[in-house]
């Protein structure tokens, strides 16, 4: 295991938020937790904590996690990791010119740069409801699950799709009509293409 404390200190975090942020940053990058769950581990680890009450400010914002897991990245992503990520963005760009009707967004963890090994394609979707994309996908022999998804634009749940798509996993979340708030990380089908045509990779 890598020693879960990078170069320079966030200013801005205590010493203890700082540790917590790197080794959060760790198990979600080797070992799949989610943010929640890696900052508890992370805090029991640090503090020989078992589970009990935590105050609210030794711990690290999802932000914070965020720029954390994209040092680690960074530093420790070996080639084989590397050549994932492009392959996802390379099945994240074709799914969604397929779904280019529903105008779709990359969101999520691939959205901004802090997809493992771990991360599924996260796609956004304009549509009335699951049923009008599953309907799409099941023309073509392509098996989808129906599923409630958290609405990521506010309070509730939304619903969703689960499937496999050249042996990536996928979930598509339904939006409604319309733009996406700027603090969401999304890119559009012509944001994507920009981007993996900038890194060569198109």
């Amino acid at each position: 295991m890598h020693e879960p404390l990078y170069g320079r200190h966030n200013q801005g975090m205590s010493s203890l938020r700082h540790e917590i942020a790197c080794s959060a940053a760790q198990l979600i990058a080797e070992e799949g937790f989610d943010y929640q769950s890696a900052k508890r581990k992370a805090y029991e680890r640090l503090t020989g904590g078992l589970g009990g009450r935590i105050a609210a400010g030794d711990l690290p914002s999802n932000q914070e996690i965020e720029e954390a897991v994209r040092e680690h990245l960074a530093i420790y992503a070996g080639d084989e990791q590397r050549a994932h990520y492009k392959a996802m963005l390379k099945a994240a760009l074709q799914l969604m010119h397929r779904l280019r009707t529903f105008q779709p967004v990359l969101m999520g963890a691939l959205a901004n740069g802090t997809a493992t090994a771990f991360s599924a394609i996260h796609l956004g979707c304009r549509a009335e409801s699951a049923k009008e994309l599953a309907i799409d996908f099941l023309n073509d022999g392509i098996t989808v699950e129906a599923t409630e998804l958290a609405n990521p634009l506010g309070q509730g749940v939304v619903e969703g799709l689960v499937l496999q798509w050249q042996g990536q996993p996928v979930v598509i979340t339904t939006l409604p009509r319309g733009g996406l708030p700027k603090r969401m990380a999304s890119l559009n089908l012509q944001e994507l293409t920009q981007q993996l045509q900038d890194g060569g990779l198109a």
